[in-house]
């Protein structure tokens, strides 16, 4: 798989570097929780619980976007999601599988439908590999990003230590595409944190 700038090649290798360290302690179907505490030291300093701040007003974050709405149905190639209060959208131009042949990472980005210049970059360890047809599978094994190529700082991110999860609704071997949904508690530049809900994926891996 070929990345088309440097960007995303040095996210993507972060992004690894980074789930690399997590421990696996698995748990329900497909799920893992449980952190190393050596992942915080890769993030930026987290407030004590008293003085982080949940914001669901995210309309100075992201601008309302004409060219997405939550009615519009999912292709392939394309994600949407609500951070807060605001919807955001947009397609997928890189997507794969990250570790080699085990076929149990995939990583996919891409930028906003609005903004060439932010876009999102998820990438997660699966417990199984897709390898064939593969359904209902969950991963708290997960890197979330919102970049900004203007800004010295991602818009938002997840941390190690706050549940991130992705899941797989279905994966057809035969075609590649998988579908999914995303959802967690991510950060912001400030530390604040926003709730991602009702995140959707559709795209190919291969």
């Amino acid at each position: 798989m070929k990345f088309s700038k440097l960007y995303y090649s040095l996210t993507v290798f972060l992004v690894l570097s980074m789930l690399t360290l997590q421990n696996t302690r698995c748990t329900k179907e497909y799920s893992y929780e449980g952190r190393d505490t050596a992942i915080i030291a890769s993030n930026p300093p987290i407030p004590q619980n008293d003085t982080i701040k949940t914001s669901q007003d995210t309309a100075k974050l992201f601008p309302q976007c004409a060219k997405c709405h939550s009615t519009d149905s999912l292709s392939v190639g394309s994600w949407n999601f609500k951070a807060g209060n605001s919807y955001l959208c947009g397609g997928i131009t890189n997507s794969g599988f990250f570790g080699g042949n085990s076929k149990m990472d995939i990583t996919f980005f891409g930028p906003s439908a609005c903004s060439l210049d932010t876009g999102l970059v998820i990438s997660a360890y699966l417990p199984v590999a897709l390898d064939r047809d593969r359904f209902n599978i969950t991963t708290t094994q997960a890197a979330f990003y919102y970049y900004d190529h203007n800004a010295p700082e991602d818009i938002l991110d997840s941390h190690s230590e706050v549940v991130f999860s992705i899941s797989i609704g279905s994966f057809i071997y035969a075609t590649g595409i998988a579908t999914g949904t995303f959802s967690g508690t991510v950060f912001k530049a400030n530390g604040d944190t926003v709730i991602v809900s009702a995140g959707n994926y559709k795209v190919y891996i291969k």
